[in-house]
């Protein structure tokens, strides 16, 4: 009798541990052949590309000690799953499921046409805390709000419990198969700035598991003061892990509750996890969430257009310095602080009273964490269009949020190393320094740092104006 094979379709989940597709599809079958597809059809920014590669490589290294590889394939994945399944003694298919419109569809074909083959096809969840069906309020409908999700959520998940597994015992299927194989390069072309992204960061499944526990032991205690402070590194950042599935959700959440950490600094944390959640349940009962606002009176508000802006905005040359920081930690790191995350956003949709899909779309493109659920909840939620938003008429100050989170000046100067010259009490509004005062730091405003493009005071005014307009 032949021995059984199972595929494994890794996509979002590129771990070999906690992932509950691998663990039930090893119990079926006598091998299991992993695959990774690069499927045209889905979109990904510039910089995800970047940690992509690096993590199926990461991924493959882990395969490799186990006598194994990642069997690479690029195109259609319906094609390719098939061709897989005629060439081999292929008996299922297994993968972990995602949530946005495109991928339910795709998949929903996939596994009819698997079924019609006679293949045993099963999906799993390896993404989320808590899949969004399984999360209803008292009337049976998906919660809009976050603190009552969160609620329910949380009293969910305190009845799981997560058992290590180990991959060792997983026996992965070792020869040559008779396909076209790709290579772990995605074949982008190569720039400079992602080697800098790259260098900033560890990536891989044991790297993952390296980085929560470091946070845990040496973060975590301070998370509830710290986290809106981007000078002092106390988040977990972890993000860009999560997103990838190179450490599963429910693995956080475990070991941060095991934790001996005082309980408030654990469920602050821990309603970050829970946030992410949300943005899945957001867009899987409102797919259009990332074209179109969750609260309809925003189709009519006016936003503007200007091009010069957006261009200024997403170069960091606004003249504002905690604007202008952010984003060029964004071109450094692939990511940038949830502060600052929020400041840039209320600046952008706000003060220069620019389209959130902007924004939506620049992130998308160049966070290395670019998640299609929190991208767009995030945005809408800064901009005020989205389910339990930020309420529109609130405003950031970029000023008062850099002298609050900022206090020294410490992030802005990191990444704006002309504010050096001058003191703490206008690194946040350098164009409030006198020309007497610029002579005596040797500072030229205008030249050594840009004039803000907007009056901050009067831009809050235009956002509250539009805003009504579109309540009355």
């Amino acid at each position: 009798m032949s021995k059984k094979i199972g595929v494994h379709w890794f996509r979002l989940d590129l771990r070999l541990n906690d992932n509950p597709s691998l663990e039930k599809l090893s119990k079926e079958v006598d091998s299991v052949l992993p695959i990774y597809i690069f499927d045209e059809n889905i979109k990904i920014g510039q910089a995800s590309k970047c940690w992509l590669e690096k993590s199926l490589e990461k991924l493959n290294a882990e395969l490799n000690k186990l006598e194994s590889k990642l069997y690479v394939f690029k195109g259609d994945s319906k094609k390719i799953i098939g061709e897989i399944i005629n060439n081999k003694n292929i008996s299922h298919v297994f993968w972990n499921r995602l949530y946005d419109k495109k991928s339910i569809k795709r998949d929903k074909d996939i596994k009819s046409f698997l079924i019609n083959k006679s293949i045993v096809s099963n999906t799993f969840n390896g993404y989320l805390l808590t899949e969004p069906w399984n999360i209803k309020n008292k009337s049976g409908s998906f919660f809009k709000v976050f603190t009552p999700f969160w609620k329910t959520n949380f009293e969910l998940l305190k009845e799981k419990k997560l058992k290590k597994k180990s991959s060792s015992k997983i026996l992965f299927y070792k020869k040559k198969i008779n396909l076209k194989e790709h290579s772990l390069k995605i074949n982008i072309p190569r720039k400079k700035w992602m080697n800098k992204i790259l260098s900033h960061w560890d990536i891989g499944e044991q790297s993952a598991q390296l980085r929560l526990k470091n946070f845990i032991k040496n973060k975590l205690n301070n998370y509830g003061s710290g986290r809106d402070r981007p000078d002092i590194e106390f988040t977990s950042r972890l993000s860009a892990h999560l997103h990838f599935g190179e450490i599963s959700p429910m693995r956080v959440f475990s070991d941060v509750m095991n934790s001996k950490i005082d309980g408030d600094n654990k469920q602050k944390y821990l309603s970050e996890i829970g946030w992410r959640d949300f943005s899945y349940n957001l867009l899987f009962n409102y797919p259009e969430i990332t074209e179109l606002p969750i609260q309809s009176k925003f189709l009519k508000f006016p936003w503007l257009k200007d091009s010069n802006s957006i261009k200024q905005w997403k170069a960091g040359k606004t003249g504002v310095p905690i604007v202008d920081a952010g984003m060029k930690e964004l071109y450094e790191m692939g990511w940038m602080h949830n502060r600052v995350r929020m400041i840039v956003g209320s600046f952008l949709t706000k003060n220069l009273l620019l389209h959130w899909k902007n924004g939506e779309n620049w992130f998308f493109d160049t966070l290395v964490d670019a998640d299609i659920g929190s991208n767009a909840a995030g945005w809408q939620w800064i901009s005020g269009s989205g389910a339990d938003a930020s309420p529109y008429f609130r405003i950031f100050n970029p000023i008062l949020q850099g002298k609050k989170f900022d206090p020294k000046g410490d992030y802005v100067r990191k990444y704006i190393p002309s504010l050096n010259k001058i003191p703490d009490k206008f690194v946040h509004s350098p164009w409030e320094m006198s020309v007497d005062d610029q002579k005596k730091y040797n500072f030229n405003l205008g030249k050594d740092y840009p004039l803000p493009i907007v009056d901050l005071s009067e831009t809050r005014k235009r956002a509250l104006a539009a805003f009504k307009s579109i309540s009355e």
